[in-house]
């Protein structure tokens, strides 16, 4: 068990209120003080299966969830045996059949149903870790109401508790409520709020996990931002929605992941050609065709940085944690405004459903660039989309002197566009011994394994920020270095086939995973120390 840094997680079947339950678990632990990031696991089945919640916490600065588990809490039999490569010889495993025997079903019979079981563990879980118990019965009800049945559990779970355990099991490390400002916000949450703050009014998605919960979060704001959501037939009515929207002078948006992305292509090489500013948030899982629906990868990089027919510009933005994806939210209307042109925002599963504690983000504001693109009905000032190669006037051309003047100017527009994208972050020492170099949402891995590491000063990370086009002041950054790493969670090294296209680049070493899973923090400090 680390002295700092706790992990807690809960499993159960589909419609056990696993992922409710981890979240209250989670605010609970904002409110006392607590950093958190969790990590959600399900699959594609509406009840049944096996579904996870971890969360881990710490006073300390936390970038992602740990995979070595200090509490474990099984709804079901057997299913924590699956996890004992997640334990140590401290870990805490409670279940009705494991060493710490809990008879959950007897706890929930007077209930009147087995569904309360994930609140009494929620109470035991307050309870070893000594949290203010008046201040977690305070929440609880304030997130069901006070007449829910699940305070009468909450509170059956604390009794339980002080009868069968000592809260010395694990050491006290809260008493008191402390009002952080922090809030809890998911990927797709935050690319939501970064939409919003930069006065997005226009988003339309078809479902498709895992980007649904934006499409959540936004209609869910309609009313108060007088924005406009719509749920089309399909993903392809979607793009060609938006892109409408974008002529009649919206910040519009979609949001897909990979299947729903490829229905979108026509739309994008629309875009290029009609110079219309239109987001795309691609949140990526495994392919091909339908492939791991609630599970995650960055198989989608080279087909984002390549979609479309014909050349073209566009943007490709790869945020690596929740605030980035805010930011990069916002940064991608902007950039679509000022150049009018298709911007990706690449994510994943990985970063979109997993949750961080962050400065409430419908406090943050983000500044707006301004199309200078008139609007329809404009005196004077008549835009005229064209989806044929045309002239400045917006008059479709095919002699080959003015085509050759339009895609030069695409030409020059490109180098533009290199001047206004996000620089790569370089985090470490520029004479340490290694290099690390990744994108998205390996980010955060990267950064809590390193700062388990007792030699993490022969490390430097440099994270690409943009993708497409890749940003000029790369080549200089990695020139100095002899021994560089390239981690992926793929199985292609797609980044390192980007950059080699650009730039000469030789990896030392890359490491790559794709099984659906992210890499772990342990997990790759002990790939980075290898």
């Amino acid at each position: 068990m680390s002295s700092n840094v706790f992990t807690i997680k809960i499993a159960g079947p589909a419609g056990a209120g696993i992922k409710s339950s981890g979240l209250l678990l989670s605010h609970i632990l904002v409110r006392h003080g607590f950093n958190i990031r969790d990590y959600v696991e399900y699959p594609s089945l509406v009840k049944g299966g096996h579904n996870t919640y971890q969360v881990s916490f710490s006073k300390d600065t936390i970038f992602t969830a740990r995979y070595q588990i200090d509490l474990f809490l099984s709804l079901q039999p057997k299913h924590w045996q699956q996890h004992q490569p997640e334990f140590t010889d401290k870990t805490i495993v409670i279940s009705e059949d494991a060493t710490t025997t809990v008879p959950l079903k007897e706890l929930s019979t007077p209930l009147g149903s087995r569904i309360y079981e994930n609140t009494i563990c929620l109470a035991i879980a307050c309870y070893l870790f000594s949290l203010d118990q008046q201040l977690c019965k305070k929440i609880v009800s304030d997130n069901f109401g006070q007449q829910s049945p699940n305070n009468q559990a909450f509170q059956v779970g604390l009794d339980y508790s002080k009868e069968h355990f000592s809260t010395q099991i694990i050491s006290s490390v809260a008493q008191t409520s402390q009002e952080t400002g922090l809030a809890i916000h998911d990927g797709n949450e935050s690319f939501g709020w970064g939409f919003l703050q930069t006065g997005g009014n226009f988003y339309c998605a078809y479902p498709m996990s895992p980007s649904s919960g934006t499409l959540h979060f936004l209609a869910g704001k309609q009313t108060e931002y007088g924005i406009q959501v719509i749920h089309p037939e399909d993903e392809i009515a979607a793009a060609s929605l938006a892109v409408g929207a974008s002529f009649a002078g919206a910040r519009s948006a979609v949001g897909t992941s990979g299947g729903g992305f490829a229905l979108m292509v026509e739309s994008i090489s629309l875009c290029g050609a009609a110079d219309l500013g239109v987001v795309f948030y691609l949140v990526s899982r495994p392919g091909p065709a339908t492939g791991l629906p609630t599970w995650t990868g960055q198989g989608d990089l080279l087909f984002a940085v390549n979609a479309g027919h014909g050349e073209f510009n566009k943007i490709v933005l790869a945020p690596g944690d929740q605030q980035e994806t805010f930011d990069m939210s916002g940064t991608a209307l902007n950039l679509a405004a000022q150049f009018n042109i298709p911007v990706i925002v690449l994510s994943d599963k990985f970063i979109a459903e997993s949750s961080a504690s962050l400065p409430d983000l419908s406090q943050q504001k983000i500044d707006q660039i301004i199309s200078t693109k008139p609007l329809p009905g404009t005196p004077g000032k008549e835009y005229m989309a064209n989806s044929y190669e045309h002239d400045i006037d917006g008059f479709a051309i095919e002699d080959a002197a003015p085509v050759k003047v339009s895609v030069e100017k695409r030409l020059a527009q490109f180098e533009e566009i290199k001047k206004a994208i996000p620089s790569p972050l370089f985090y470490g020492s520029k004479t340490a011994q290694n290099l690390i170099v990744s994108f998205g949402s390996t980010k955060s891995t990267i950064l809590e394994a390193l700062s388990m590491m007792d030699n993490k000063d022969d490390f430097a990370f440099l994270q690409l920020r943009s993708v497409w086009p890749l940003n000029p002041e790369l080549e200089g950054l990695l020139t100095p270095f002899t021994n560089i790493i390239v981690i992926e969670n793929n199985a292609h090294a797609q980044m390192v086939s980007l950059i080699k296209s650009q730039f000469n680049f030789n990896p030392q070493k890359v490491l790559l995973k794709y099984d659906g899973r992210p890499f772990f923090p342990e997990e790759l400090a002990k790939l980075l120390n290898s």
